[in-house]
């Protein structure tokens, strides 16, 4: 198994698992020269920056022994579980016209929504229908008529095209794998070359290819013989793995290990601070940690939040999208040179609302319309322009005159699946319970 690590929290995590023998390839030229690593061949696994930073993403044959890896050491954060590709026979539940989609009934009383638009013929409750997961928004499994089947070189796609994956950047190995596709018999199938397969023999190719259309013929005959709701392909997994400030703080300790690093570093390098983290390290030999955070937190603070300015919060949701809220800021309490608690006033076209927050809370107030709710999520990392938070969607909210939780179990069904630990499990349970005294 070999891992290749790209982003701010390669270091860390590179240490990490070259401490527990596992090796790392294609590693960047600073972790290479501090950790000695020489190896440049094909990765089984790949681990990457989630588009807000706030953790990674981890994909690739063997992840699981990865993400359990990290799950010992990182008791705090949250290991969400995507399933990619994988192909039911669903069963039509209804139509959604207001959302213009098919809700499809799907194995273990899920459902999934499929696009109106991508379906073709007469919706008829009750019918069958093969169907593939395209990943997870606002806790609901998104669905395609367009099959994908994933093998190590070539990914086939229904009614598709030939084209590259984004590691193929040679010429030479881009006309190649054209040239093979053009003499391949693909029937009603595209290919998505992936990154690798320039370098592989073209009876290999072709090996390959006939394995992925027997799989097509069996992926047939299941639902052929399908009656109900069923898994017919396991497709594959990805893994969002979300920081907390105290795990954080844990990579913190790791990278220390390998090259200097100031106390922060992965919180201040998630909000785009690089260069001030890069500057502040070259100061480690003539200066204390406590000293340079000291500062880095005056500097800071000089540039907001100012009362009555724009300011943004930004959230994090479990699989990795994100969304924001910008409002202005009317309340302001600071404390040693950090925010500790921060009101902004948010308009928009789905009315006006009051967002309190604070530094030490795993919750937010928000006031709408008079009526107060709160809202569950890692306590908020505050900077001068934005305060980043992670979200649950788990809300409190008082209606008619009664306290009422939404998606209250999430908590469990995130644990039972194994993304949340017991720890993480228990502390949210009880900042639920303060949710309540609303």
């Amino acid at each position: 198994m070999k891992v290749k690590v790209r982003g701010i929290y390669s270091t860390a995590i590179t240490k990490l698992l070259l401490d527990e023998k596992i090796e790392v390839t294609q590693a960047a030229e600073a972790i290479k020269n501090a950790l000695k690593i020489e190896d440049e061949s094909k990765p089984d696994i790949i681990i990457e920056d989630t588009e807000t930073k706030e953790g990674v993403y981890i994909y690739g044959n063997g992840s699981e022994k990865i993400v359990n890896l990290l799950k010992e050491k990182l008791k705090m954060s949250i290991f969400y579980k995507e399933e990619i590709g994988k192909i039911y026979c669903g069963i039509i539940k209804n139509t959604d016209q207001k959302a213009k989609s098919i809700v499809i009934s799907l194995p273990d009383d899920e459902e999934g929504v499929l696009d109106l638009k991508s379906f073709w013929g007469y919706v008829k409750p009750g019918a069958k229908i093969l169907v593939q997961s395209k990943g997870t928004y606002d806790g609901k499994i998104m669905l395609s008529t367009q099959l994908r089947i994933f093998g190590d070189n070539i990914i086939i796609i229904k009614n598709g095209f030939t084209k590259m994956s984004k590691g193929i950047h040679s010429n030479e190995g881009k006309t190649k794998l054209y040239d093979i596709a053009k003499g391949l018999n693909l029937k009603e199938w595209g290919i998505l070359w992936v990154q690798g397969a320039e370098d592989k023999e073209e009876e290999v190719l072709k090996q390959e290819l006939e394995e992925l259309q027997k799989k097509e013929a069996e992926i047939n005959e299941k639902f052929n013989n399908c009656n109900e709701p069923s898994i017919i392909y396991e497709g594959m997994n990805k893994y969002f793995i979300l920081f907390d400030q105290n795990d954080k703080n844990e990579l913190d300790k790791i990278r220390k290990t390998a090259m200097p690093t100031i106390m922060n570093h992965h919180k201040l390098k998630s909000a785009g601070y690089t260069i001030l983290t890069d500057f502040a390290e070259n100061l480690l030999d003539k200066y204390s940690d406590e000293e340079i955070n000291k500062k880095i937190n005056e500097v800071l603070l000089r540039y907001g939040p100012v009362k009555d300015k724009l300011y943004r919060l930004a959230f994090t949701r479990l699989n990795g999208t994100s969304f924001k809220i910008d409002g202005i800021v009317s309340e302001l309490v600071v404390k040693d040179d950090e925010v500790q608690k921060l009101t902004i006033n948010s308009r928009s076209e789905w009315g006006d609302r009051i967002y309190t927050l604070e530094k030490d809370l795993d919750y937010v107030d928000v006031l709408r319309n008079g009526e107060k709710e709160r809202m569950l999520v890692i306590k908020p990392e505050i900077f001068p322009k934005f305060a980043k938070l992670i979200t649950f969607d788990i809300t409190a909210k008082k209606e008619e005159n009664e306290i009422k939780v939404q998606n209250e179990d999430r908590l469990e069904r995130l644990s039972k699946k194994g993304e949340i630990s017991n720890e993480l499990k228990d502390k949210m349970s009880q900042v639920i319970n303060e949710m309540k005294q609303l």
